[in-house]
């Protein structure tokens, strides 16, 4: 009896440490999201929310070309969205995971939307192939809608960081500890920069599509949604 109650005793015992260690090893920040940082999520919101019928409005070809760079872009918006949607729910550890995914999309959307020859864009539907590299990618961008260095030096400053990010590498597990525990640790300015850049980045990829198909005024209509929330594009703090 002495025996079975002293046994119960140590799974008690220990079920309460292990819960004990499991709630220090899983706690948010308890930081307070500010009141600014909440009114820039909102407008970078709005500005997606205002990007889509203005888009819609529109009938565009339905050959190969056009309809992948569709794709794309439905792919970004919704990254876009969720992004955002992780920043307000204080999961910015996923939301600055999915950063890479908008570059990259956003680079496709755009090499084959104008650069990429109908072989590349034929092999990409029918293989799912891309030889170009993404450096190459970004050389033809730049080429193509008279960027001068723009995209190579994007992608100079921010291909490290966004990898690190994506594949969990420290700059994604060093934000993860605060104050000896693991919580989310990430600066509020990281936040608005992260948001205000992928917002930026979807929206300038949907403005040089319509540009591509004559949509001139429509395309000014996205541009002018860029000033609505600070059109900052940059790569994620280091």
């Amino acid at each position: 009896m002495k025996r079975s109650i002293a046994k119960a005793i140590a799974v008690v015992a220990v079920l309460g440490t292990a819960y004990a260690i499991w709630r220090r090893l899983f706690r948010r920040s308890k930081t307070d999201m500010t009141e600014k940082l909440k009114e820039h999520l909102a407008r970078c919101e709005n500005a997606m929310q205002a990007a889509k019928p203005i888009l819609a409005v529109h009938k565009f070809p339905t050959d190969s070309r056009t309809l992948t760079v569709i794709g794309f872009i439905s792919v970004i918006v919704e990254h876009q969205e969720a992004i955002v949607m992780l920043v307000h729910r204080d999961m910015p550890g996923s939301a600055s995971a999915l950063f890479r995914p908008v570059v990259e999309g956003t680079c496709r959307a755009l090499w084959i939307n104008l650069p990429a020859t109908d072989a590349e864009v034929e092999k990409f539907v029918t293989k799912d192939e891309i030889d170009v590299t993404f450096g190459g990618i970004a050389t033809a961008l730049d080429t193509a809608y008279g960027m001068v260095d723009f995209f190579q030096n994007f992608k100079t400053r921010a291909w490290s960081h966004l990898n690190s990010y994506t594949h969990g590498g420290m700059h994604q597990i060093g934000r993860r500890f605060l104050n000896g525990e693991v919580a989310n640790n990430y600066r509020e300015e990281e936040l608005y920069e992260l948001t205000t850049s992928v917002t930026t980045i979807v929206l300038l990829t949907i403005a040089i599509f319509l540009k591509k198909y004559g949509h001139a005024e429509s395309a000014g209509q996205i541009d002018a949604l860029m000033e609505t929330y600070g059109s900052h594009v940059g790569g994620l703090a280091g």
